[in-house]
C-alpha cells in the first residue's frame, strides 16, 4: 500500500470515499428519518379523537308547544313541587330555560327542572334540553310555601326554546290556575 519515496515509505490515504458509498449512506439516513417521521405523524393523527357533529335544531319550526293535561305535585315539609307535561308537536326544539310566574306571591321559587315531580336526577332547567318532534317532557318547579296553605296561589310556566325559526317563548296553558286541587298537609281537607 505504501509507495517508497527516497527510501521512506509513504502511505497514501484516500480521504474521500467513493461517491457511491457517500450517497448510499446519506440516502439511508434520510430514509430512516422519513420513516420515523411518517410513523410519528401517523400515530399522532390516528389517536386524535374524531370530531363529532353537534346536532342542530331542524329547519322546521317546532311550532307551539302543547301541554298534555298531565300534572304532578310532591310535598316535602314546607316545600312544594308542581309540574306539567309538555309535548313538542313540530320539529326538534331545544329548551333553553323555564320561567315561573307567581302573580299572587305566597310561594318562593327555589328551583326548576326538566323532570317530573320527585324525579331524583332531573336536569336543572338552566341546562339546554333537546326535545325531539312528538316527544313529551316534564317541567317542574319547587317552592318554599310561605303560608299555611298554598291553595289560592296560581303558578304559570313559560318556556324559552330554540327551534328552526329562532328563539321563542311560550306561556304554557294548563299550568295551575290555583293550587286548590294540589294535596298539601297545611290545607283543610274538603
Amino acid at each position: 500500500m505504501g509507495d517508497r519515496v527516497d527510501g521512506e515509505r509513504v502511505d497514501v490515504i484516500d480521504s474521500e470515499r467513493p461517491p457511491s458509498r457517500r450517497r448510499l449512506g446519506v440516502t439511508a439516513v434520510v430514509a430512516v428519518l422519513a420513516f420515523a417521521a411518517g410513523i410519528g405523524l401517523g400515530y399522532q393523527l390516528h389517536n386524535r379523537p374524531a370530531k363529532t357533529a353537534q346536532p342542530q335544531p331542524s329547519a322546521e319550526p317546532a311550532g307551539s308547544l302543547e301541554t298534555t293535561g298531565a300534572r304532578c305535585s310532591a310535598q316535602n315539609g314546607n316545600r312544594l313541587q308542581v309540574g306539567v307535561q309538555v309535548r313538542n308537536p313540530g320539529g326538534e326544539a331545544v329548551f333553553q330555560g323555564l320561567q315561573v310566574d307567581l302573580p299572587l306571591g305566597g310561594l318562593r321559587q327555589i328551583g326548576a327542572t326538566w323532570g317530573a315531580c320527585g324525579q331524583l336526577s332531573a336536569p336543572d332547567a338552566t341546562v339546554e334540553l333537546r326535545v325531539a318532534p312528538g316527544a313529551t317532557v316534564w317541567l317542574s318547579a319547587t317552592f318554599d310555601v310561605l303560608d299555611a296553605c298554598p291553595a289560592p296561589y296560581p303558578v304559570r310556566f313559560t318556556v324559552a326554546y330554540l327551534d328552526g325559526a329562532g328563539v321563542a317563548k311560550q306561556d304554557l296553558a294548563g299550568g295551575f290556575g290555583d293550587l286548590g286541587d294540589v294535596p298539601y298537609s297545611g290545607c283543610p281537607s274538603t
